[in-house]
């Protein structure tokens, strides 16, 4: 009898209540803050991490899973019985995870390895989790299983604005936003995935403007009518998510929403003040 595990990176931002109940397996990238190392969402929670990001020395940096994490946390699953295994990943654009993934898995043998790069990150990727948990726990095979992570993947539509681009500059993660820094630091920046990697969708002047702007855009994409799922993403700005929230209601057909912290790792790339929305069609999950 086959045995699917679900495993999920530490940026997806999983709570540890939904990954116990659910079976899903969390391999933690890595943050490096004044010198000391710590695992994502092991070592540091979200809540100590934004408390001291503003007193850093230095700009914190992050790094990948190695491939031979991966490796330890395949064999440790197919030790305990895994028989398909699919790896719900942050986008290859911004990460070398699923490159770490990849070769990991073909060093495995006894299990049928899948790795979905989301594309995007954070709620994108919780979004897939919860997608393919639900196929997973629904009784479907692994073929199944990855069609509905990949459906979530190409329906999902994540849409974030930062304080500053100050973090996703210095860090090499803008993209093709990177030539309209300048011209952005008078401006709130809205921000997607394209082609994996993050760029700049469109300006407005203020923080009170971009979040009506988020919903305009979210609604341009996915209509007003549709059933959707959204997670609001929050980097120490719980107020702006509440607010965020109630707007979605008023103007989306939002069937559920959950307001999530940033995991450390993708605080360290965006900064404090970042919020992010992300919706999914119900029907995908």
């Amino acid at each position: 009898m086959s045995k699917i595990v679900v495993l999920a990176d530490s940026c997806a931002g999983l709570s540890s209540e939904y990954a116990a109940q659910h079976g899903v397996h969390v391999i933690p990238l890595y943050i490096v803050i004044d010198g000391k190392t710590y695992r994502d969402g092991v070592d540091i929670t979200p809540e100590e991490f934004y408390e001291r990001l503003p007193k850093c020395s230095n700009m914190p940096t992050t790094s990948q899973p190695s491939v031979g994490d991966f490796v330890t946390t395949y064999r440790s699953l197919v030790d305990a019985g895994a028989t398909d295994i699919i790896s719900i990943l942050l986008s290859s654009g911004i990460s070398g995870t699923v490159g770490s993934a990849l070769a990991a898995a073909k060093e495995i043998e006894g299990a049928r390895i899948e790795i979905i790069d989301t594309e995007c990150a954070s709620a994108a990727q919780m979004a897939v989790i919860q997608a393919t948990v639900n196929a997973v726990e629904r009784g479907l095979d692994m073929n199944g299983v990855v069609a509905a992570a990949k459906d979530a993947t190409a329906r999902e539509r994540t849409i974030f604005t930062v304080d500053t681009l100050e973090y996703l500059y210095k860090g090499g993660r803008i993209g093709g936003a990177a030539a309209l820094f300048g011209s952005l630091l008078q401006f709130k920046p809205l921000l997607h995935f394209v082609d994996k990697k993050i760029t700049a969708l469109e300006r407005v002047r203020t923080t009170a403007k971009a979040l009506p702007r988020m919903v305009e855009v979210m609604s341009g994409w996915l209509g007003k009518t549709e059933p959707l799922h959204a997670i609001i993403m929050q980097a120490a700005c719980m107020e702006r998510a509440n607010e965020l929230s109630e707007l979605l209601k008023k103007e989306l057909n939002i069937v559920k929403v959950e307001i999530v912290p940033l995991s450390p790792v993708i605080g360290a790339h965006v900064g404090n003040g970042t919020l992010g929305l992300l919706c999914c069609p119900a029907s995908a999950f």
